[in-house]
């Protein structure tokens, strides 16, 4: 019986110990951003080279000749400080220069889009022909599709977009 007991003791220290660790909430988890595209694109990967070449405005169309439209999040988000980092290689003071002064000579048609949540960005991307934003790989839903970077996705050990905490 004492040796039941004992047992008992232990298991209960055991899970003790063990538990908080079970019980990380999503947002408590890693999550890198995720590159979303609507569920029927024809987009499922791209190289780093060419969504760099996308997010700027460099490449304008798809291979079918859509045009592509880029989603943000707002500025401030921790998405955005990844994405102003790992896409464009900018602060997001830089990145408001490089803007007002690509569609005020014509080089890009208009700045991305804006969203203040991933919700937002999710619904405007599922449904505009040619969007590509990004979200947290938490946040992606059946809405959308997450498509891979460098052959990587965001569970990756190596992926390039990690979200720094």
């Amino acid at each position: 019986m004492r040796g039941i007991q004992k047992a008992r003791i232990f298991l209960a220290g055991v899970l003790a110990l063990l538990l908080p660790c079970a019980a990380l909430r999503a947002e408590d988890r890693p999550a890198h951003l995720a590159i979303i595209v609507a569920k029927d694109s024809p987009i499922h990967a791209m190289t780093m080279a060419d969504l760099i070449k996308v997010f700027r405005g460099e490449e304008a169309r798809t291979d079918d000749g859509t045009r592509f439209v880029i989603v943000m999040r707002e500025p401030g988000s921790a998405e955005r400080g990844v994405a102003l980092g790992g896409i464009y290689g900018m602060s997001e003071s830089e990145y408001k220069k490089y803007f007002l002064e690509a569609t005020f000579t014509g080089t890009v048609p208009s700045a991305p889009k804006q969203f203040n949540s991933a919700a937002a960005v999710r619904r405007y991307v599922a449904r505009t022909p040619g969007a590509i934003g990004y979200v947290l790989s938490t946040e992606v839903d059946d809405s959308v599709k997450s498509i891979t970077v460098d052959g990587k996705s965001p569970v990756d050990a190596d992926y390039a977009l990690k979200k720094v905490n």
